[in-house]
């Protein structure tokens, strides 16, 4: 009665997808062992539901919406049903087993409960081995074309990570995953189990002497996570955040590092480029500079992030704002050009003084000389409508100031009329 009731408008399609991007929100604060341990946990509850997901969420294929997904769950669970049920009716003899594995020149695991372990292994590789007419290998496939109804007559369809993904998620219904590791060759990955090869794709026993490193179980999520995308599927846009996520959850699980350092470079820039987007010019330089700032593009894209800061800031009368990217780009003529476009805003608005002292720093003496005409302007209106001699008088001042104003501008004629107008009043 105390099981909570699972949200029929939530987005996630079972409880543990929600767990998982719970995770992946602090990916980036965890530490690299503390982020294995949590990503082996979730491996260990249902590898398929945290591999399904991520294809979903990272690699975004449009066919792996929420109705599609709990359909995939639910046949990954009709296909261990029925691996159970051929595994009780398919007699393993780990004599031939072990003969096998000396005949390959492997040496047969012997530690309390292996046996049962290579029993299992053994029936997983006869129940999904291409012949057996379930399993059929595709290059570059994505993981829920493996995840064909076992009563619906379809084959189940995958790469050699897609169907290593499988097997180690068979083996996790029943044992720890810690017994199981992943060996990398060029352009290809098996599973590895205390010192022997399973070559998945073949369902069969194998040894690899030519191989690139041995790695944790774990690292088959960046595996997989680093790998190509299935060209055949319809994918939509991956927002930069997640892609993110995608990047430092591989650089918290793998030992690729200058792979793992390049797909987080490359997501930094682009929480750059989507930052740029909505004009958050702030967070474009913070992604941009944490990307790694190493190339000569790294630092033009930076000026040029500057640059456009300033414009947008001005183009919106926030001159502070812009000043501040055009200390930071150290550009002189964007200060000049600030300066231009603070004093025009201002001269519009009246604010003469302050105007003529922006034109003037920017050197821009045609606009300091209008400054003065505005003024002048609205002095001269003062007296504009002035008939009587004795109101004139009244008003000496403001001719002066006219005067004043008028070699301001420079115009030396209008200071001689109004110079002989005021000696006759």
């Amino acid at each position: 009665m105390l099981r909570p009731v699972w949200n029929p408008f939530s987005r996630y399609a079972d409880k543990q997808e929600k767990i998982v991007d719970r995770i992946l929100r602090n990916i980036a604060f965890l530490g690299v062992f503390e982020a294995q341990r949590k990503i082996l946990e979730l491996m260990q509850s249902n590898l398929v539901i945290l591999d399904l997901w991520l294809e979903a969420r990272f690699k975004g294929y449009k066919y792996l919406n929420k109705s599609t997904r709990k359909r995939l769950y639910k046949n990954s669970e009709r296909i261990v049903e029925t691996f159970l049920e051929f595994s009780k009716k398919t007699p393993i003899d780990l004599k031939a087993v072990a003969n096998n594995l000396r005949n390959l020149g492997l040496k047969v695991p012997g530690a309390p409960g292996d046996d049962e372990k290579l029993r299992l292994i053994t029936a997983m590789m006869l129940f999904l081995r291409p012949g057996a007419g379930r399993f059929e290998y595709l290059e570059g496939a994505s993981f829920g074309k493996l995840l064909a109804d076992p009563d619906g007559g379809k084959k189940m369809i995958g790469d050699c990570n897609q169907i290593v993904t499988f097997y180690t998620f068979l083996y996790s219904r029943k044992f720890k995953l810690e017994d199981l590791q992943i060996k990398i060759m060029k352009e290809h990955v098996c599973l590895h189990f205390k010192g022997v090869d399973i070559e998945a794709t073949s369902g069969s026993f194998a040894k690899y002497d030519q191989y690139l490193k041995i790695l944790p179980i774990v690292e088959l999520i960046s595996t997989n996570l680093l790998d190509v995308s299935d060209f055949r599927d319809k994918q939509i846009h991956i927002d930069a955040r997640d892609f993110l996520k995608a990047a430092h959850l591989a650089n918290s699980l793998s030992s690729e590092t200058e792979l793992v350092k390049k797909n987080l470079k490359a997501a930094y820039h682009n929480m750059a480029v989507e930052a740029v987007k909505t004009n958050n010019f702030e967070n474009a330089a913070f992604f941009l500079e944490k990307s790694g700032l190493d190339t000569e593009a790294d630092a033009k894209f930076l000026s040029d992030i500057f640059h456009n800061a300033v414009i947008y800031n001005v183009s919106n009368h926030q001159f502070k704002s812009a000043r501040y990217y055009a200390d930071k780009k150290g550009d002189n003529e964007l200060k000049k050009y600030i300066d231009e476009q603070e004093a025009l805003s201002l001269y519009n608005s009246g604010s003469l003084d302050r105007a003529r002292e922006l034109f003037s720093r920017a050197g821009n003496r045609q606009m300091v000389k209008a400054c003065y005409a505005k003024e002048y302007n609205k002095v001269q209106a003062r007296v504009a409508g002035l008939k009587l001699l004795s109101e004139m008088k009244s008003h000496r001042s403001d001719y002066q100031k006219m005067i004043e104003l008028a070699n301001k501008m420079e115009d030396y004629q209008l200071v001689e009329s109004l110079r002989k107008f005021l000696s006759q009043i």
